[in-house]
């Protein structure tokens, strides 16, 4: 089965949900969450709107709740009872706090891309250009933000009371004063590991992506740079980036100990970092080619008698722009050596039976009983 979230909005053809396609039949996905609802059901009122990153952990379904009005990070849990594509709302792991003046006052907002390490889940957030630590509950389903800097590296650098930083900053920012946050942070130099983001005043349009983390280290997409950064889990400390790449970094995923990058219609690959004092990545393309005029959205993995990369191709952000997701073969004599892709196959493509929307995150996840 295979998950997708879609850029989504106030649009007629925003898709502010998850839709499950059966993957099966081979050369084509089966839509199975035939309904407006998708495979979210029983919200208890939450409102769905630019759904980013999706996660699979301790057997509950969490997704990056993007949008202003919504921003929170939600937590779903599969209904064997029901349909094997549903999944019911559980609770709110995180969400974000608005001052009265519509301000954010802590490091959640806008969320984008998920990751979970040793009770923790880590937070990108589009609109404060941080990454969040959230302490999560034994069962699950809740979370917390310390309060200021959750990074003992970052209190080291900047002891309070003269560094500032929104509650559960783990990762900062370049520019701590950012349009529409209530709380002037502590500006970041890159060499310390601050994140860039543009404009530097006004609304942000580029800034921090995804997150992925593999070896104790903390990956995470800084978009204006076009590098990937690095910092070890264990205290927040900046490891380096990587080189520059062609392109605006935005997805991450990890397969067979190497890390896959998306920066627009480019595709990047290198050999994980075997721990945090390793050696930086050394990103190498790996030939796709996308649909003309196309960027990508996150890709997922699926292995089985062989390993199979389902890609979603985009054709523009959100509304009626839509696109298509494809399969490739992946090809790779050692883990070591650079992937090949190969057998592009078209599965779906946007259209009035299928989805006008933009696909922006993939999550394979093997088929699950009905009950």
């Amino acid at each position: 089965m295979l998950l997708v979230t879609f850029h989504g909005g106030t649009g007629s053809d925003s898709i502010n949900t998850v839709l499950a396609y059966g993957t099966t039949e081979p050369g084509r996905l089966t839509l199975l969450s035939k309904s407006a609802k998708g495979a979210l059901r029983h919200t208890g009122g939450v409102e769905l709107s630019e759904l980013r990153g999706m996660v699979l952990e301790g057997g509950y379904l969490y997704v990056a709740n993007g949008a202003k009005a919504t921003g929170n990070v939600l937590c779903f849990q599969h209904q064997p009872s029901e349909k094997p594509y549903h999944f019911a709302y559980v609770a709110t792991l995180i969400g974000a706090t608005l001052s009265k003046k519509n301000h954010f006052e802590t490091a959640i907002a806008h969320p984008f891309g998920l990751a979970f390490d040793g009770g923790h889940c880590y937070v990108s957030n589009q609109d404060t250009n941080v990454v969040a630590q959230v302490a999560v509950s034994s069962n699950g389903q809740s979370g917390s933000l310390g309060a200021g800097c959750q990074s003992p590296y970052l209190t080291r650098l900047f002891p309070p009371p003269d560094g500032v930083f929104l509650d559960g900053t783990y990762v900062a920012s370049q520019v701590g004063a950012l349009h529409g946050v209530e709380v002037k942070a502590t500006s970041v130099p890159s060499p310390d590991g601050g994140l860039d983001v543009y404009p530097k005043s006004g609304k942000v349009q580029h800034s921090v992506r995804d997150v992925a983390i593999a070896n104790g280290v903390l990956f995470v997409c800084d978009e204006p740079s076009k590098v990937v950064r690095m910092y070890a889990l264990a205290d927040g400390s900046y490891i380096g980036s990587s080189q520059t790449l062609g392109g605006q970094p935005t997805h991450l995923a990890i397969h067979n100990g190497g890390l896959y990058v998306v920066a627009g219609a480019l595709l990047y690959w290198s050999p994980l970092p075997v721990s945090a004092s390793g050696a930086p990545p050394a990103f190498q393309a790996v030939v796709v080619t996308p649909p003309k005029g196309n960027t990508m959205g996150g890709i997922s993995f699926a292995v089985g008698s062989s390993v199979t990369v389902y890609v979603p191709f985009q054709a523009g952000t959100g509304g009626a722009h839509g696109g298509s997701i494809y399969s490739y073969t992946v090809k790779q004599g050692s883990p070591s050596t650079l992937p090949v892709l190969s057998g592009g196959t078209l599965l779906v493509r946007s259209g009035a039976s299928t989805f006008k929307d933009t696909p922006e995150f993939l999550l394979y996840v093997p088929d699950l009983p009905a009950g």
